[in-house]
Parts: C-alpha cells; structure tokens; sequence
C-alpha cells in the first residue's frame, strides 16, 4: 500500500517438488550418474496496494506459480529419461543415458531462468493492484505459446522433405537401371548404390535429431494440462476458474491422440529407412512414410486448433480482469 515498507519475500523451492516419486526412483536406479539438483531460492520485495497481500499470502502465491513451470520441468525430464527406459540392450541404455545427463543442466537452467521470470511478473501485478486473475490468466496464455504445435509439425514435414530428397532420385536411378541393359544398367545400378550409401547414413542422423526435439516438445505440451489444474487457486474468480478447468479437460483429451502418434513416428519412420536399405524404393515405402506422418499432422493440427480457441477465451477473461483493476 501507499507508504507502506516493501515486503521481502523468499521462496526455497525443491525442483522435484512435483516429480513422481515412483517415476524419480526409476531414474535413480537406471541412470545413478544423475544427481538430484538443490533446491532453487527466488527473492524479493514487493509493493502491495491492498492489504490483502502479507508476507505469507504472498509466498504461498509464489509456489503457487511456480508449480505450473515445475510440473513442466517434471514432465521434460520423465520424456527425457524415457529412452533409456526403452533401451534394449547396454550399448543403448549406455548412449540414452550420455544424452539424458547432457540434457538435464539445459533443462534445469531453462526451469531456474522460469522461474524467475514468473516471480517478476508476479511482482509486478501486485505492484500494478491485478487481481489473481489477471497473473494466472497472463501466465497460461504465456504456456500456450511455449507449448505451440506449429513447431512439431515443421518437425514432421522437415523429415518427410529430408526423405523425400532421397527417395526421388533413387526411383529415378532405380527405373533407370530396369529399362537399362549391359554397361547402362550396371552404370545405373552403381549411382544407385552410391547414393544409398552416401544419403542414407545422413537421412539416419536427420531423424534422430528430429524425434529427440518431437520427444523435448511433446514433454511441453503434457505439462501444460496438469500445470493448468495446479495452477488452480482458490482466490480465481469463478468464470476463471470453469474455463481453466473446460480448457484442462479438452487439452489433456486432444493431447493423448499427440502422444500416441509421436511415439509411433519414430518407429515407422524407422521402418521406412530400413526398407530403402534393402533398396525398396516401391511407392509403398513413400505410402507408409505418409501415413505415418499424417497422424502426427492431422493430431498437432486439431490440437493446434483447440489451443488457439482456448488462447481466444482466456484472451477475453485477461481484457475483462484488466478492465478491474
């Protein structure tokens, strides 16, 4: 309030506050070379302009907000670890734990640098005299967008270019060499050979650089029902806190058809891979690549659909709240 001292506020959160604790033992008894970061200490002062705000309300709002960017960082680190869980043999298991300890500080820092930005935010509502409302609703549509599909569906057409690059001139040398006889056809037969050997061991790294970012986006877009439903806090009004909870619903509804469908893109597109190194390049192989890939599209594209419509509702509720203040 006017006049009145800034109250310091403190928060010392344990980043695996919201981590599994079945799912956190997994991962301690499969990748022991992973140690349990310390706790993360946020701080600051804040400048209330009702009463309502003291040093206690104001600290338990602040874990409040954190659990959304948690949860998050939970739900990064299980899709992380998955692969290791996957792994069917030492060498595997060996080369997913080297990636996941590589990826766990990136994935802390991001966590910390999130935090932050979230105690800020939070600080300035509360300066500004917003309401409960306004933070929470600013800090979900803020989620959407870190959480947009856009970015996994460039992912899938990204690889099906990247195969298709390949695939076409092998048809062409392959239709090549069947119409070709004597030194013609053998000439065809090794550009064949040559381009296969040469493309395909980089078509190999293609998508395994693209199913580990499918695997990092997807752990976003599963945390954000969760983190919605944590997120919850009593002081919501109540036109808030029914389009958070219908917004839950239908995300963690759209977003199990993403879920299944990644998983099975990296193993079809394995498949396919595999077929042209047997040197099948019928149109089967290109059909399989598409059929795969469309399910991945054809999920990310409704899910993409009802995150703008939800994005559209609390856009209105964050107007209406700023419109209270």
């Amino acid at each position: 309030m006017a006049g009145e001292k800034p109250i310091p506020v403190k928060v010392s959160i344990d980043p695996f506050q919201e981590f599994d604790k079945k799912k956190w033992k997994k991962i301690e008894a499969d990748v022991k070379e992973f140690k349990k970061p310390g706790r993360v200490d946020i701080s600051g002062k804040f400048e209330p302009t009702t009463a309502k705000w003291d040093k206690r309300k104001l600290e338990a709002q602040a874990r409040a907000i954190f659990r959304y960017d948690l949860s998050l960082y939970a739900s990064q680190i299980w899709q992380a670890f998955v692969p290791i869980g996957k792994a069917k043999n030492g060498q595997d298991k060996k080369k997913a734990s080297s990636e996941f300890i590589k990826d766990m500080p990136k994935l802390q820092k991001a966590m910390v640098r999130n935090l932050n930005e979230k105690f800020v935010e939070f600080q300035e509502d509360i300066a500004s005299g917003a309401g409960d409302d306004l933070g929470q609703l600013k800090s979900t549509r803020k989620s959407l967008t870190a959480g947009h599909p856009e970015a996994m569906i460039n992912v899938v057409s990204d690889f099906a270019q990247a195969f298709d690059d390949v695939y076409e001139p092998l048809v062409k040398l392959k239709k090549k060499e069947q119409k070709s006889s004597g030194p013609a056809k053998e000439e065809a037969s090794k550009e064949f050979d040559d381009l296969l050997k040469a493309e395909l061991p980089k078509l190999q790294k293609v998508l395994s650089a693209q199913s580990s970012v499918l695997k990092k986006r997807l752990g976003v877009l599963s945390g954000i029902p969760a983190a919605i439903k944590k997120g919850l806090s009593k002081d919501l009004s109540d036109g808030a806190k029914a389009e958070f909870k219908k917004s839950m619903d239908a995300l963690s509804k759209a977003t199990g058809p993403v879920e299944a469908s990644v998983g099975k893109f990296e193993k079809g597109m394995l498949d396919v891979i595999k077929r042209l190194a047997r040197k099948d390049v019928g149109s089967s192989v290109w059909q399989e690549l598409d059929s795969v890939a469309s399910k991945v599209l054809n999920s990310l594209d409704k899910l993409d659909e009802l995150m703008k419509k939800i994005d559209a509702k609390l856009k209105k509720l964050e107007q209406t709240a700023k419109s209270r203040k």
